[in-house]
């Protein structure tokens, strides 16, 4: 009997979910096959052009690669088509494409999730932050791929494992954190989670996050983004063609392919770039507000979007300068200005990942607004143009622009000038008020939380934390009532910090505690700062 699906295999049934219908190819979406053999003997394999890109950066020789690894792979081809799905855009959802393959010979149901669809770009931009879900902190494409999992018959099988790459991992790692039913997840190249989905669903991590292994390329953009869960190997990319950069991202690119499909998977080391843009970009998040956070990804992912459609410098400064994106633009340039200067590792990291990423207009407009700002002129420059930008006479703005093009290389008209001195002056105000932590590690959950239990009442001492898991849970009877007493409920979109020594909380009338043995959790009702 065989067994359960290797690493390597379920890799293959990932890159399967990126198949286009683009002729000789067949997208699984549309697809009739009961099995995975009748889906791939379809396939006229010859008629496949070596060099042309066949969808997300994958050639014809690649596909061939693949096809045939699973060709040689007898436990694959055996493996039943039972069910697929598409996230339908005209009812809301993201276009995102998931299926459930059945392997009759160990009864194990594997759930996949494709990445990114058209449609879910701005999606994993919106899990960074405070959302509009019940739970405030899910977005809406992973409450969707939750609610078809549960909709889904797998109690006949003896093995439920998740999995997924990119988008589709992190949906994977949604699911195994919020369904006991999965036995084992297998994530890709997936992102992780928001600060406060983290604080939210801690004790279901705990319980949940062992289940889940992360496979990522060494050099991947997206695997870093937010707080992963779960074991993490790295591997060495191959095959990286005209994509440059992008192909990082492939679901293809773990693949060392020798003859005739044969193939292995190299382990590697995580990118040191990566991990410096990790840290920095997890620094800048909790530097702000709920708000403010979620608006600035929003801007973040317009900027990523741009890059990724070869954007040049009049288009990012038009993301940048639009009237909902320039404060918070000025404040991410007033951030990484302060954070460079106690880690000048920065930009380095930064130029690295945006030249192989295609972002040369963006290295020249952040290096030349940097440099420009720590300059010795600045100070004398600035304090005429920036607070004055709209007085300004326009031979001014000629000086200053032969100025950065001179010396920075980047050439902008008078109007460009005005709206990016505008834009400076607001961060020269910014980086005033701005403290740098040293707080931008990823947050891990241990596997076992400690218990608090109590009889009569908890006094809640400064260095706990009240978890939004509490939201909606009424009756809540504070001492001293001057802080926070109220017989309503107390609705929490963050973590509050009760640093009262006199605060107390009576479990009597909080129907989130066991009654009999007052009992909560640190972690799921509690956490320590």
């Amino acid at each position: 009997m065989d067994e359960q699906l290797s690493t390597e295999q379920l890799l293959l049934l990932n890159n399967l979910m990126y198949m286009t219908d683009t002729k000789p190819l067949r997208n699984i979406a549309d697809t009739k096959a009961t099995t995975v053999a009748k889906f791939i003997n379809n396939i006229n394999v010859e008629a496949l052009e070596v060099s042309k890109d066949y969808g997300s950066l994958i050639t014809g020789e690649e596909w061939k690669n693949i096809i045939q690894a699973v060709k040689n792979d007898e436990q694959l081809m055996n493996m039943q088509i039972a069910e697929v799905h598409v996230d339908s855009v005209k009812d809301g959802g993201g276009g995102g494409v998931s299926a459930v393959f059945v392997d009759p010979s160990t009864n194990e149901a594997v759930v996949t999730f494709r990445g990114t669809a058209l449609k879910e770009w701005h999606d994993n931009f919106v899990g960074g932050g405070l959302t509009k879900a019940n739970d405030k902190v899910s977005t809406p494409f992973q409450q969707n791929a939750l609610d078809w999992y549960q909709s889904l018959d797998l109690e006949k099988y003896d093995t439920v494992t998740v999995t997924g790459h990119s988008k589709g991992g992190n949906k994977a790692k949604y699911i195994t954190l919020l369904d006991d039913s999965v036995d084992r997840c297998v994530s890709f190249d997936g992102q992780g989670f928001s600060d406060a989905f983290m604080m939210k669903y801690m004790a279901e991590i705990s319980a949940n996050q062992d289940k889940i292994t992360n496979h990522n390329v060494e050099g991947d953009y997206v695997n870093p983004l937010l707080n992963d869960v779960g074991k993490t190997t790295f591997y060495k990319g191959y095959d990286i063609g005209e994509g440059g950069f992008l192909e990082n991202h492939c679901p293809n690119t773990f693949f060392k392919f020798g003859e005739n499909g044969s193939f292995e998977l190299v382990e590697g080391t995580r990118d040191e770039n990566m991990a410096v843009l990790d840290e920095f970009l997890n620094c800048y998040l909790r530097s702000m507000s709920a708000e403010d956070r979620q608006e600035s990804l929003d801007m973040i992912g317009e900027l990523a979007q741009g890059g990724f459609n070869g954007a040049g410098i009049n288009e990012y400064l038009d993301i940048m300068l639009k009237s909902d994106n320039v404060d918070h633009a000025a404040y991410f340039l007033a951030y990484t200005v302060e954070y460079q200067q106690e880690n000048p590792e920065l930009i380095g990291a930064l130029n690295d990942v945006l030249a192989k990423n295609g972002g040369e207009p963006l290295i020249n407009l952040v290096n030349g607004v940097v440099d420009f700002v720590n300059s010795e002129d600045f100070d004398d420059m600035f304090e005429t143009v920036g607070f004055a930008a709209d007085l300004l006479p326009e031979f001014a703005y000629g000086i200053a622009g032969d100025k950065l093009e001179d010396e920075l290389g980047i050439d902008l008209s008078g109007k460009e000038l005005k709206k990016l001195f505008g834009m400076i002056g607001t961060a020269s105000d910014e980086m005033e008020n701005i403290e740098i932590k040293d707080n931008g590690v990823d947050i891990t959950i241990p596997s076992e939380l400690p218990e608090i239990t109590f009889n009569d009442e908890l006094r809640i001492r400064p260095g706990l934390r009240l978890n939004p898991s509490f939201q909606g849970k009424p009756k809540f009877r504070f001492e001293p009532e001057s802080l926070l007493g109220t017989d309503e409920p107390l609705i929490l979109d963050d973590p509050i910090i009760l640093d009262e020594p006199q605060l107390r909380l009576f479990p009597d009338e909080i129907d989130a505690f066991e009654p009999e043995t007052k009992r909560a959790k640190l972690g799921r009702d509690f956490e320590r700062c």
